[in-house]
């Protein structure tokens, strides 16, 4: 995610054409998510189960370098490959020339994403999350970056919710992509069943991150014995994590956001299942349930907003 202004600056929408145009490979694995729902974890754990759990091999390289966001690497705005830079990644960074197999994350809506995806039937990893949790991630992360620009930022979380219910863009909104929570993620749901398709769900991943791995590790078509497994699940924790400072994004927290990684990071923070209690008003909650009655009348997805 990157926020509004940059994005204004830098004219993201007239990179749509290009995204849509970009030669994908059929061995190429997309790990697609909205924002703040699990996508950093995902980047974590997939190249760990392509490599047989080879941390070491990774230990060294900024996830978004091994994993990298496909909005910034296929524009050639100056702003973003800047942008970029504070994560890790070379300014000269060319995904063409990355070692298949890729995998590539992004937070767009399907319309938007390559074509050639449908096409080649490349491998898409989506991770969901309840949007209760989504939306108090996404707050923190607006936070953050409006006061690394001396903004005000909001008032309250009421108020931002209320921007998170719309997806609206302004200046101190998080980018979801244009895009509403429900849009982007029944997509997929519809798609679940698809050969190339693994729906995921974040909750599920807390619960029995053991069995998410081995459910992982069976769509790529990768053999991993029970210890390789036990290792990335460690490694994968969300204590483990939160002390990975290649996760929190440290140079990017520290020169961008102006904030402590290891206090402060809003890409790794609390994870939790159920926060949003903890910033919901009973007003806030009655408004965002009415609204979820609506946007999913017609499908049968059921998200988890709490763990017993």
């Amino acid at each position: 995610m990157v926020d509004a202004e940059t994005i204004a600056n830098c004219g993201f929408d007239l990179q749509v054409n290009k995204i849509r145009r970009f030669q994908v490979r059929s061995d190429d694995i997309f790990i697609v998510t909205y924002p703040k729902s699990g996508t950093t974890w995902m980047k974590e754990l997939v190249p760990l189960v392509i490599n047989g759990g080879d941390i070491d091999s990774i230990k060294d390289t900024p996830p978004d370098a091994r994993v990298p966001h496909l909005e910034f690497t296929v524009s050639d705005d100056p702003l973003l490959k800047h942008l970029q830079a504070t994560l890790g990644v070379n300014e000269d960074f060319d995904l063409n020339k990355m070692v298949s197999p890729r995998t590539i994350v992004s937070h767009l809506e399907a319309k938007y994403l390559p074509q050639q995806i449908e096409e080649k039937k490349c491998k898409v990893i989506y991770v969901s999350r309840n949007p209760k949790d989504v939306a108090v991630s996404c707050f923190h992360f607006v936070q953050a970056v409006t006061s690394s620009r001396s903004s005000p930022g909001y008032e309250s979380f009421s108020a931002f919710l209320l921007d998170f219910i719309s997806a609206k863009n302004d200046a101190q909104c998080v980018i979801y992509g244009g895009s509403l929570w429900k849009d982007h993620v029944l997509h997929w749901w519809s798609r679940r069943h698809d050969s190339n398709v693994l729906f995921m769900f974040y909750e599920d991943m807390k619960q029995d991150l053991i069995g998410n791995i081995r459910k992982v590790a069976e769509f790529l078509e990768v053999k991993l014995d029970d210890n390789v497994v036990d290792k990335i699940a460690d490694h994968c924790s969300f204590d483990s994590m939160k002390k990975n400072p290649m996760a929190l994004k440290s140079d990017y927290c520290s020169q961008r956001l102006k904030v402590n990684p290891t206090q402060d990071s809003p890409f790794v923070r609390k994870g939790k299942v159920g926060g949003w209690k903890n910033y919901f008003t009973v007003a806030d909650n009655e408004l965002f349930d009415s609204l979820y009655k609506v946007w999913i009348k017609d499908s049968d997805l059921k998200m988890q907003f709490d763990l017993p």
